[in-house]
């Protein structure tokens, strides 16, 4: 009888030293993956060359002392607008940086500004 005793005592402690291990082991969840919101940003200013082919867009912001060229990838829905600018037109461009690379979403004529 003894000896069963002690080999059910060896068992349930075994028991309870095994089952810490397992809750260690278990994996954790997966990190969240969150993404990133992209905000549009905004941008006025004058055309300085535009690139059908290549989809691009540069446009001129500031006045001459702090201007300053931004170069714009455009995407396909607004690629039809480069159609119908020119060097010095003045344009409305709504855009997102990501990675230091800059994506034009919409790009509108700005008729409302007057030339010099």
């Amino acid at each position: 009888m003894r000896s069963t005793s002690v080999w059910l005592a060896t068992a349930a402690i075994g028991l309870a030293l095994v089952t810490p291990t397992f809750a260690v082991d278990a994996p954790a969840t997966a990190p969240s993956t969150a993404t990133k919101t992209i905000h549009t940003r905004q941008l006025a200013g004058e055309v300085v060359s535009v690139d059908q082919a290549a989809k691009t867009l540069t446009v001129k912001r500031g006045s001459s002392k702090t201007a300053k060229d931004m170069t714009f990838t455009v995407e396909n829905d607004a690629a039809a607008a480069l159609a119908d600018l020119k060097a010095g037109d003045h344009v409305k461009v709504g855009y997102v940086a990501s990675q230091g690379h800059l994506t034009a979403k919409t790009v509108a004529k700005n008729d409302n500004v007057a030339k010099k």
